[in-house]
């Protein structure tokens, strides 16, 4: 066994030996300078890069890491030349390949649309932002007067399918009259949750999954359960409207913001709503504020 292990490892070193010398040799057959060869490896590292921001903290990258774990082990099948398995793995890897487009759909598109910001696309997004914004706040707060109840799911880097296929999609773009329609009590929508992607309405009437935490049991009723258990397993940032209090409440990473005011809702959905550049460091600042303004009564 200890023999088959040198040897496998005889043979990766030198095959990693050889790649470096076809490299080092088209490097020096080419007629490139030195300034282009900086450039061409600079341009790569930023590709690398922005696809690893791209990627963070998102499920993709437990689909990378399954991807690699099956390259290694065709590669180890390849070196001890266990046939059976690396017939296996490799009509698995290709099917994986071929799928791998369709897996990261969803990150493909928000890549390309990071791309397509540019200053003049950014001043019409932040005039939608705006609009989105008053609308959402003038249908939380018209709601909270008439003590109608509601959830409202803004998506974060975690896909919500799952949630959304329990709904009736809709793909509508977000209006306080369309908001109002759903949730109103004649609707037989009004009792979900809607879901809010991409700054469109992608589905109404969606049901969530509930808190069981025993400091919540008494505290509060079905649709702030449903936010808190969403929250506590994605990074969804949800406003919920109580139908016996009508009070307007924020809830993220498994913590309720109650009663929170117009003003505060409108920082929250600035935040929500703007595109960040550090999703992490924008977590960061989120999970600050909500600590800055959490109020313990019911």
């Amino acid at each position: 066994m200890i023999n088959v292990l040198s040897s496998a490892i005889a043979q990766f070193i030198n095959a990693v030996s050889s790649i470096a010398k076809n490299i080092l040799e088209n490097l020096n057959v080419s007629q490139y300078s030195m300034f282009q060869i900086a450039v061409d490896i600079l341009l790569v590292a930023i590709l690398f890069y922005w696809l690893i921001m791209l990627i963070r903290g998102t499920r993709a990258v437990n689909v990378i890491l399954g991807v690699v774990v099956i390259v290694i082990v065709f590669a180890i099948s390849r070196w001890l030349q266990l046939l059976a398995l690396g017939w296996l793995l490799d009509r698995l890897l290709t099917v994986t390949l071929v799928a791998l487009p369709v897996i990261f759909q969803q990150e493909l598109r928000r890549g390309l649309e990071k791309l397509g910001r540019t200053k003049f696309f950014m001043a019409q997004e932040a005039k939608e932002i705006d609009f989105i914004r008053s609308e959402v706040i003038g249908t939380c707060f018209e709601m909270s007067k008439k003590k109608i109840g509601a959830l409202i799911v803004f998506c974060g880097e975690v896909n919500l399918k799952e949630y959304i296929d329990t709904g009736i999609l809709l793909s509508s773009r977000i209006s306080k009259e369309l908001l109002l329609s759903i949730f109103s009590t004649a609707s037989p929508l009004h009792d979900g949750a809607v879901i809010i992607d991409e700054n469109k309405i992608v589905a109404a009437g969606c049901v969530l999954p509930h808190s069981f935490k025993e400091e919540y049991s008494h505290r509060f009723g079905t649709r702030h359960k449903a936010a808190l258990g969403l929250s506590e397993t994605t990074d969804a940032r949800i406003f919920v409207i109580s139908e016996q209090r009508g009070t307007v409440s924020y809830v993220v990473d498994g913590h309720i913001e109650e009663d929170i005011t117009p003003e505060r809702a409108q920082t929250l959905l600035t935040e929500i709503l703007t595109p960040k550049k550090r999703q992490g460091h924008g977590r960061k600042i989120a999970n600050k504020l909500l600590n800055r303004h959490k109020t313990t009564h019911v």
